[in-house]
Order: structure tokens, then sequence, then C-alpha cells
């Protein structure tokens, strides 16, 4: 068989399989696109495990900042600065002053 002949061969073989060698590509493309979304999935549900790993510490953060700030803004430790650093008195009875609203 000579190469003219093999490459008729091969010739008329595609033609008469023209949908089978695009159904094959077809098969070929879809494959690679499935392997490069679930590579896509892959990175975005690390990239989700990283931000509710994040949120979380900040939400630990924000409420240890909360318990902070209303310790430091209890009226007992208020006053006793007050006392201590600002030797601040509390008013007698006489000397206390009554604001009204108009």
């Amino acid at each position: 068989m000579s190469q003219i002949q093999l490459e008729r061969l091969i010739s008329q073989d595609w033609r008469q399989h023209k949908l089978a060698g695009v159904l094959l590509l077809a098969c070929i493309v879809s494959a690679l696109a499935v392997v490069y979304l679930a590579h896509l999935n892959r990175q975005l549900t690390i990239a989700q495990d990283t931000y509710y790993q994040q949120r979380d510490q900040l939400d630990t953060q924000w409420r240890n900042l909360l318990l902070e700030q209303r310790s430091l803004a209890e009226h007992s430790r208020v006053e006793d600065i007050a006392r201590r650093r600002l030797n601040m008195q509390r008013p007698s009875g006489e000397r206390e002053i009554m604001v009204r609203p108009q």
C-alpha cells in the first residue's frame, strides 16, 4: 500500500466518521472544563474557609472589646478613679445643684 492510498483511506474514513470525531473533541473539551471548574471550586472553598476563620477571630476580638468597655465604664470603677486620682468628692446636700430642663 502506498502513501497516497493510505492518505485516501484516512481521508475517506474521516469523512465518514466526522460526527464521531466532533463528539470525541467535545468530550475532551468538556473533561478539561470539568477539571478546571473543580480546581476553581477547591480554591473558592479554601478562600471561604479562610474568611470564616477570620470572621470568627474578629467576632471573638469584638466580644472581648465589649467586655473590656463594660468593665472600664462600670460606675464603681469610675467613682473610684475620680476619688483616688482626681481627689474628687461627692457634694453634700447643701452644695448639690439640680438642673431642670425648660
